[in-house]
């Protein structure tokens, strides 16, 4: 069984790279910034078990090796009873850069070394379209701004499309890019492995 799951995770890896070779996307347009890090991958699975999973943060630690933890909080920064998304609610992200390596799953323990915070609103909620955003904007404005997009989309014939794109902007983006920016990308490739690994194996469903 361990042979099998161990299999199976360098299967989605080695698979994900190109990830997807078509153009078509469901994330929205939007302006260029100082960099931006995302991640396409085609996954075998239904877009509304896709979806359940991006917004089931509970569960998150279970397969994801970027975000640990995505806590719903007041703005005292208390916990909610209502752990899933909704438009204009904080969000505290608990992530590691690089991400941890594979396996994953509830029980894994961060990396101290790698462990980042951050406290985000949630800027936008639609099952309908299958897309998740999430936007990161300081007290002092120019300094460093970002909004992450998630979107699934059904391909057919039994397949998915994750897509997550990041876009970075303010002074504080260039440095972001020079000492995490190659990081952060694995970071959202290896959440799109997860992703795939949990849904392929039929956890997510």
């Amino acid at each position: 069984m361990v042979i099998s799951v161990f299999l199976h995770i360098l299967l989605a890896i080695s698979s994900h790279a190109p990830l997807v070779t078509s153009q078509v996307t469901n994330l929205p347009p939007t302006t260029p910034g100082v960099f931006s890090a995302g991640t396409r991958i085609e996954i075998s699975s239904t877009a509304a078990a896709a979806y359940q999973a991006l917004t089931d943060f509970p569960n998150y630690a279970a397969w994801n090796p970027f975000v640990r933890a995505a806590i719903v909080v007041s703005p005292l920064n208390h916990s909610l009873p209502e752990q899933y998304p909704i438009e204009g609610k904080n969000i505290f992200l608990r992530v590691q850069i690089p991400p941890l390596a594979f396996p994953v799953d509830k029980d894994t323990p961060d990396n101290p070394l790698a462990t980042q915070f951050s406290y985000e609103k949630i800027t936008a909620v639609q099952p309908e379209l299958g897309r998740l955003a999430w936007k990161f904007q300081p007290d002092t404005p120019g300094v460093l701004q970002a909004e992450r997009w998630q979107a699934v989309s059904d391909l057919g014939n039994g397949k998915v499309l994750y897509e997550s794109r990041e876009v970075f902007r303010g002074v504080g983006a260039v440095t972001l890019k020079a000492t995490l920016g190659e990081n952060l990308q694995k970071g959202f490739d290896a959440q799109g492995v997860g992703l795939k690994t949990l849904l392929e194996s039929g956890s997510g469903t």
